[in-house]
C-alpha cells in the first residue's frame, strides 16, 4: 500500500512540475525565438535549464520539511535512514541518482522493503507520518 502512496505521490508532484515547467520555459523560448529549435546547443542549454529549476524545486521541500507538495498530500516523509531529517548532502545524493537511474529506480517499490533505488544509495528513506 505504501509503494502506491509513494507512486501517487511522486504523480502529484509531477503534475506541479510540468505547470512549473511550462511557465519558466516561456521567458526562454521567448528569448532564443526561432533559433530554439535549431540550435543543438540551445536545446541542450534549455534542458539543462528544466532539471535545474527541477534540483531548486526538490531539493528545497527535501530539505525545508521533508516533503514535497504530493508527499504531504499523502501524508509521508522523506528522512535519512536514522530518522533525522534530511541534510543538503543526501538531498544532492537523491537527487543525482533520481536523475541517473530514472525509471530504474522505481523498480523497488514492487520489492519486499517498498524503498526507491534512489533511496537506498542516498541512505534515505519515505515514511508515513501522522499529523496530530
Amino acid at each position: 500500500m505504501r509503494g502506491f502512496k509513494i507512486l501517487f505521490a511522486n504523480f502529484y508532484d509531477l503534475i506541479l512540475l510540468l505547470a512549473i515547467w511550462f511557465v519558466v520555459a516561456i521567458p526562454f523560448v521567448l528569448w532564443q525565438g526561432q533559433s530554439f529549435e535549431e540550435s543543438p546547443a540551445v536545446i541542450f542549454a534549455f534542458q539543462v535549464y528544466i532539471v535545474g529549476i527541477t534540483y531548486v524545486y526538490l531539493t528545497y521541500f527535501w530539505i525545508q520539511s521533508g516533503q514535497t507538495p504530493g508527499l504531504r498530500t499523502w501524508k509521508l516523509q522523506i528522512v535519512n535512514n536514522d530518522n533525522t531529517p534530511i541534510n543538503r548532502y543526501n538531498a544532492n545524493l537523491r537527487f543525482i541518482f533520481t536523475v541517473l537511474f530514472f525509471p530504474v529506480g522505481w523498480i523497488g517499490l514492487f520489492l519486499p522493503k517498498q524503498q526507491l533505488l534512489q533511496d537506498r544509495l542516498a541512505k534515505t528513506k519515505i515514511i508515513p507520518i501522522e499529523y496530530s
